[in-house]
C-alpha cells in the first residue's frame, strides 16, 4: 500500500501540468501510471501475465504506431510484419504521416487508455482521494469502476473480460486517421473489437446516420412483409 501511495502522489503532481507537461515529466507519468495499474490489478487478483499483455497492447496502441510501411522489407510484395520491426515510436515518423504524434501527445493517449481501463466494469477500486478527479482535462468522466462505456455501442466494457482475452478491445479513433483524424487524446478511445469493425473508416456521425438508414429500411421492409 505504501508503494501505491507514493505512485498516487507522483501521478497527481504530474497531472497538474495537463497538456503543458514536458517530455521528461510525461515519461515519468506513464511509467508511474503503468506501475499504478499493475499494482492495483495484482491486489485485485488479476494474473501478472495478463496484466503485461494489456500493458504491451496499450504501448503499441499509444506511443507506438501500427505497421507504417505498406510492404515488407524482407519479402517484396507482402505486407509489413513483426519480423520487419513493424512498429515505431510515433514521433520518429514524418510529421505528415497519418500515424504521427509528438511524444507528449502519444504518451497522453496511452495514459488516457489506462484511465479508461480503470473506469471499466470489474476494475480495481481506487484508494479514496487518489486520481479519481485529477484527470478531468484528459478523460470525460470520473476515474471510477463502471463509468466507462464503449464509445460506439455505448455499452459497459469488462476489464475482467479483457484480462481473459486482450483482443476484446482495440484502439480506435472517432475521426479515422485515414480521413485526416489525429492520434490525440480527444480523438482516441479504447473500444470493443466489434465496435471497431462496425465503425470501419467512417466517422462516428457517419456511422450513426448509416445505421439509422439501415434500421428504417428494415422496419419498412417488415411492414410490407406483414401486410
Amino acid at each position: 500500500m505504501e508503494k501505491i501511495s507514493r505512485l498516487i502522489s507522483r501521478i497527481k503532481e504530474k497531472a497538474k501540468y495537463k497538456y503543458k507537461i514536458s517530455e521528461d515529466d510525461v515519461r515519468i507519468l506513464i511509467r508511474d501510471m503503468i506501475a499504478f495499474f499493475r499494482e492495483l490489478c495484482i491486489e485485485c487478483g488479476y494474473d501478472k501475465k495478463a496484466i503485461q499483455k494489456i500493458a504491451t497492447k496499450l504501448r503499441d496502441a499509444g506511443r507506438r504506431s501500427p505497421p507504417w510501411k505498406s510492404t515488407s522489407s524482407r519479402v517484396p510484395g507482402l505486407p509489413q510484419d513483426g519480423k520487419d520491426g513493424n512498429r515505431i515510436k510515433r514521433w520518429l515518423l514524418e510529421p505528415d504521416h497519418k500515424f504521427y504524434a509528438d511524444e507528449v501527445t502519444a504518451t497522453l493517449v496511452e495514459i488516457k487508455y489506462y484511465l479508461q481501463l480503470l473506469s471499466m466494469e470489474d476494475a480495481p477500486n481506487l484508494p479514496n482521494n487518489s486520481i479519481q478527479e485529477c484527470f478531468d482535462w484528459l478523460i470525460e468522466h470520473k476515474v471510477e469502476a463502471g463509468n466507462y462505456l464503449d464509445p460506439i455501442q455505448l455499452v459497459p466494457i469488462s476489464l475482467k473480460t479483457i484480462m481473459e482475452n486482450a483482443r476484446t478491445i482495440q484502439s480506435g479513433h472517432i475521426y479515422p486517421l485515414d480521413r485526416g483524424g489525429k492520434h490525440e487524446p480527444k480523438n482516441a478511445f479504447l473500444m470493443l473489437h466489434r465496435s471497431n469493425q462496425l465503425q470501419g473508416n467512417l466517422t462516428l456521425d457517419e456511422l450513426i446516420v448509416l445505421m439509422d438508414k439501415i434500421v428504417k429500411k428494415h422496419k419498412a421492409k417488415n411492414k410490407k412483409t406483414k401486410k
